[in-house]
């Protein structure tokens, strides 16, 4: 569990959180291992776990008839990976891939989702965190679109 409060501690999704608040996380967190070409999240699933990515890379991806999938967005070390486990109804909107291997903190969403209804404090970061989380993701699909179709503002 000390390794798990570290990591929490110093992955940027978490900073600034109090240790109580830290200890609380890490005691719902554990650490999982990936290797790449494997499939974290499939659309439609229940997303009941929230990741933390410690190390790798993922490929977030959208399927479409007829069509190979289209990888939408790259995560990194640092980032995090899912928001549908906190909006409802709790289900993977994208599909989810390794790149490389990865290590990642999986967060038992169910129970966080608990916590942040009880500590408004913790939800109201965890909130404002994925609210920076979304809209960086859609200023770069906005910048992807303006690559690939060259659309102007």
């Amino acid at each position: 569990m000390n390794e798990i409060r570290q990591t929490l501690a110093a992955h940027p999704f978490f900073a600034g959180l109090s240790d109580r608040r830290i200890d609380t996380l890490a005691a719902f967190a554990f650490v999982r291992e990936l290797p790449a070409g494997e499939w974290l999240a499939h659309t439609g699933a229940d997303a009941d776990t929230f990741y933390a990515l410690v190390h790798g890379r993922a490929g977030i991806e959208i399927h479409a008839a007829d069509r190979h999938p289209l990888v939408v967005a790259t995560v990194h070390s640092g980032d995090v990976i899912g928001w549908s486990w906190f909006v409802e109804p709790h289900r993977w909107h994208f599909d989810v891939v390794a790149l490389d291997d990865l290590r990642l903190l999986a967060i038992d969403a169910p129970r966080l989702r608990a916590e942040c209804a009880v500590d408004h404090e913790l939800g109201f970061h965890v909130a404002a965190q994925l609210t920076r989380v979304l809209a960086s993701r859609l200023e770069a699909a906005r910048h992807q679109l303006v690559d690939v179709y060259g659309l102007a503002r």
